[in-house]
C-alpha cells in the first residue's frame, strides 16, 4: 500500500475535482471547492503515503497521532519559543482528506478528564482509490489477517471476533491509552480540578457519574458488545486513577 501510495500521486486524482466535500466537524455539504497549491498537494502525498504505511490491516484504524503524522512527513513547524505546530498536518487532513471521505477522524470529547481525546483516524474505500491501490485486495488481506488473529485467540482458549469487534476494541484501547497518559503525564490544572471534583463525591456517586461520561463516548451497539463486564472494569479503572491523581498537586506528575 505504501508504494501505491508513494508512485501513484494520490493528489493528482480527479475525484478530488469531481466528489462532494463535507465540513470536517459540522459534515455539512462545502459548496466551494477547496484547490491545492504545490505545498498542499505534496503534504496531502506525504500524509496519504504515512497513512498507508501505518494503518491496522483489520481494523483500517491509523496508528499514528496527528503529532507523529506531522512529524513523520516534515510538515511540523516551531515558533520563536521552540514550540511545534502541527496546523499544516491538521489542515491537509482536515480540508482534504477528511473533507472529501478518504479519512474519518473520530473526535471525542472525555469528560472524566474534561479534554479531547486524540483524534482516531480510520481509513475508508475511498482511500485506497486515491492512492491506486485495488481495494478487493485489501478487502482479502483483511480477511485473512483476521483469520489469523482469531486463530492466536482461540489458542489463547477465547472465541473470534468481527471485524465490528476488532474495530471496538482498538477503539476502546485508544480511548484508554488517551486517558492513562493525561492522568499519568499531564496532570495539568484542568484534570486535577476534574480530579478533585470526583474525590469529592462519594465512591457510588462518583462511578456513577464516571460511568455516565463512558456511555457518552461510545454508541449503543458499541456498548452491547462491550457488555456490563468489561464496562464496570473500566469505571473502576478511571475511578482510581482519577482518585490518584486527585493528590498529585496540579502541573507535576
Amino acid at each position: 500500500m505504501r508504494k501505491a501510495a508513494r508512485n501513484n500521486a494520490p493528489s493528482q486524482h480527479p475525484l478530488w475535482r469531481t466528489a462532494p466535500r463535507y465540513h470536517a466537524m459540522t459534515h455539512e455539504l462545502l459548496g466551494n471547492e477547496r484547490a491545492m497549491n504545490l505545498h498542499r498537494a505534496r503534504a496531502v502525498d506525504a500524509i496519504m503515503e504515512c497513512l498507508a504505511a501505518h494503518v491496522n490491516i483489520v481494523t483500517g484504524k491509523v496508528y499514528m497521532s496527528l503529532a507523529q503524522i506531522s512529524d513523520a512527513c516534515g510538515l511540523t513547524t516551531y515558533n520563536a519559543a521552540g514550540k511545534p505546530c502541527y496546523s499544516r498536518a491538521s489542515r491537509a487532513i482536515n480540508e482534504h482528506l477528511e473533507a472529501i471521505g478518504a479519512v474519518l477522524c473520530d473526535r471525542i470529547w472525555d469528560d472524566t478528564t474534561a479534554s479531547y481525546i486524540p483524534n482516531i483516524i480510520w481509513v475508508t474505500e475511498l482511500f485506497f482509490v486515491l492512492i491506486g491501490y485495488e481495494y478487493g485486495k485489501y478487502l482479502s488481506a483483511q480477511q485473512q489477517q483476521l483469520s489469523w488473529e482469531n486463530q492466536k485467540l482461540r489458542d489463547a482458549g477465547e472465541g473470534p471476533i468481527t471485524l465490528t469487534e476488532a474495530r471496538r476494541r482498538a477503539k476502546t484501547e485508544h480511548i484508554r491509552r488517551a486517558f492513562d497518559y493525561r492522568t499519568k503525564k499531564l496532570a495539568r490544572s484542568k484534570q486535577h480540578r476534574q480530579a478533585r471534583k470526583l474525590e469529592a463525591m462519594d465512591e457510588q456517586q462518583a462511578r456513577k457519574h464516571i460511568l455516565n461520561d463512558l456511555v457518552k463516548l461510545y454508541s449503543k451497539e458499541e456498548l452491547g458488545a462491550m457488555g456490563h463486564v468489561e464496562l464496570s472494569r473500566m469505571v473502576t479503572q478511571r475511578y482510581h486513577a482519577m482518585c490518584k491523581l486527585a493528590t498529585v498537586p496540579p502541573g507535576t506528575g
